[in-house]
């Protein structure tokens, strides 16, 4: 069942697209590397673009992918079935907090990890350090500060009333939201916080229940929950048209969010790329390579082009850095 899933892949930009090839043999040569792509929920443009940027970087790598369904139990029963094998590898890529945090608490010897998409490396106890990372593990954080996404926000829309929906079941989210609120809190805004679980049965009951509450918000405060984007149809039903959404994560506006404030899961996958270069090329350890943030006066206003909202928003502050989805 947890059988690694290999596949020598050969990179070919299209017209802006990624192809991926599976030759039946497949080059043994010398300089050529094992990485092992660890996903939580499939294939995401993050992957797209790391797999991009190592072909443009020159180099040459076997890839073996397993996709953890959003499952730590099929993660883990991969961990304990391969774990000599991915011992051999010369790194390890891994997709979201989840899987990085499951990774790390395996173990793989000492092959280096570099993860992306991950919230908050130091909340989620990936690493004690930004700069000098721990666990033998570097990578790509996801998202801005809390404290810069409400600072931006503020910019683009006043507000007084801020609701937070999370997914409780999910770590990351829970401390995102946790951290929002306490940001809220030190700039004086009352805060709203919406527990909302769309992976459960019954959840479509819950819809016009969880709408009202999100009503009483002048904005609400998405936090970056994979069940969101798994259950994306349930997330553009409890979301009120008429009410400013934001989140850290660009890859939620195509679900029915307002705005969001960072950048691309592809250019945040090219990242993720350049640190493994410096690993596979460079030969330095992942405690040597800071981890890699996204700059706020660098960061990019993602707005929903079908938005009912967006003519109420105030872009004066990125003149040069707005972008509809």
């Amino acid at each position: 069942m947890f059988r690694i899933i290999e596949k020598t892949l050969t990179l070919l930009l299209m017209a802006s697209f990624l192809c991926l090839a599976f030759p039946g043999g497949g080059s043994s040569a010398s300089d050529q590397k094992d990485i092992q792509i660890i996903t939580w929920r499939g294939m995401t443009p993050a992957e797209q673009g790391f797999l991009s940027r190592l072909s443009e970087l020159g180099i040459k790598a076997k890839f073996h992918h397993f996709d953890a369904g959003r499952s730590e139990t099929n993660l883990a029963g991969f961990f304990r079935a391969n774990r000599s094998e991915l011992e051999k590898r010369d790194l390890i890529y891994t997709f979201g907090t989840t899987a990085t945090n499951t990774v790390l608490n395996f173990g793989a010897g000492n092959v280096p990890v570099v993860f992306n998409i991950v919230s908050d490396p130091i909340g989620n106890n990936i690493t004690l350090s930004m700069h000098m990372p721990t666990r033998g593990a570097t990578g790509v954080k996801q998202s801005l500060s809390a404290e810069v996404i409400l600072q931006l926000l503020e910019q683009v829309f006043p507000y007084e009333t801020i609701a937070v929906l999370f997914d409780p079941r999910e770590p990351n989210s829970t401390i995102e939201a946790d951290k929002v609120t306490n940001v809220a809190d030190v700039l004086e805004k009352q805060t709203l916080r919406a527990r909302f679980i769309p992976d459960v049965e019954d959840a479509e009951l819950h819809v016009e229940l969880m709408r009202s509450q999100l009503e009483a918000a002048d904005v609400v405060y998405v936090t970056s929950a994979s069940s969101f984007v798994q259950k994306a149809y349930l997330l553009k039903q409890i979301l009120p048209p008429n009410i400013v959404s934001v989140t850290a994560s660009p890859a939620l506006v195509d679900h029915g969010v307002s705005l969001a404030f960072g950048e691309a899961y592809w250019q945040r996958g090219e990242a993720a790329a350049e640190l493994a270069a410096e690993i596979l090329l460079d030969r330095k350890s992942p405690s040597e390579i800071p981890i890699n943030e996204i700059k706020a006066n660098e960061s990019i206003l993602f707005i929903g082009k079908t938005s009912p909202v967006a003519d109420r928003l105030d872009l004066s502050a990125f003149p040069d850095r707005v972008k509809y989805r």
